[in-house]
Order: structure tokens, then sequence, then C-alpha cells
């Protein structure tokens, strides 16, 4: 009968090694995300104001990027290229659409990709 043996040492380096290739793409992938959470959270919060729906694209910027500045999250994207604002009849949506790069490990980097909207009815 043979007995049962443990990880080999190959074994243990190559779980070692993933689990370390995992939490430095992790370390590099999540600040990108919590930057996006705070400007989804700055848009929410500015789509609570009752005002809100009268405001132009100029006048949301502005607010938009003095709320995120508080956050130190007001270089995070330019607001001028990806906010953009469809109004009808009886809706207001605002959409914060951009991209970021982050470089990975020498000429590999990661796309992400990000799409905030918030969607406020009209008063009539």
């Amino acid at each position: 009968m043979r007995s049962q043996s443990g990880l080999s040492l190959w074994g243990l380096l190559a779980v070692g090694i993933l689990m370390t290739l995992g939490a430095l793409l992790t370390m590099k992938i999540a600040p990108p995300y919590f930057d996006n959470l705070k400007l989804k959270e700055g848009l929410e919060t500015l789509a609570e104001e009752p005002e809100f729906p009268t405001w132009n694209r100029t006048t949301i910027i502005r607010k938009l990027d003095n709320m995120l500045y508080i956050d130190f999250a007001h270089d995070i994207v330019d607001l001028k290229q990806a906010l953009k604002v469809q109004k009808t009849k009886a809706h207001m949506q605002v959409s914060l659409d951009y991209e970021r790069v982050v470089p990975l490990v020498y000429n590999v980097s990661a796309l992400l990709d990000f799409n905030n909207q918030v969607e406020v009815p009209l008063r009539q």
C-alpha cells in the first residue's frame, strides 16, 4: 500500500507563483475600480439634487469636478470629453464613459472600459 505524500516542492512553488501573480494583478487593477466608484457616487449624488434636471452640461461638469476635488479624484478623467448629457421629453440621461489603460508588465497593459450613467425624470 502506498502512503500519501504532501505537496511537492515544485507544486508548492507553482502555487506560490500563482498566488503572487494574482495578488500583483489585483493590486494593479483594483485602484482604477475604486476611482470609478468615486465618479459613480459623485454622479449619483448630483442626480439627487432637486434642480439637477435644469442644469446644463457645463454646470454639471463644474459641480461634479468640485465634488471630485474634495475626494482627491478630480484628475481621474477629463470630464469635458467623457461626460454626455441627453435630454428627452420624459427624462435626462447623463453618462460618463471613459477608458483607463493600466500598465501591467513590460509592454502588457490592461484596458478598462467604464460606463456610468444616471437617468433623472424631468418635471412636468
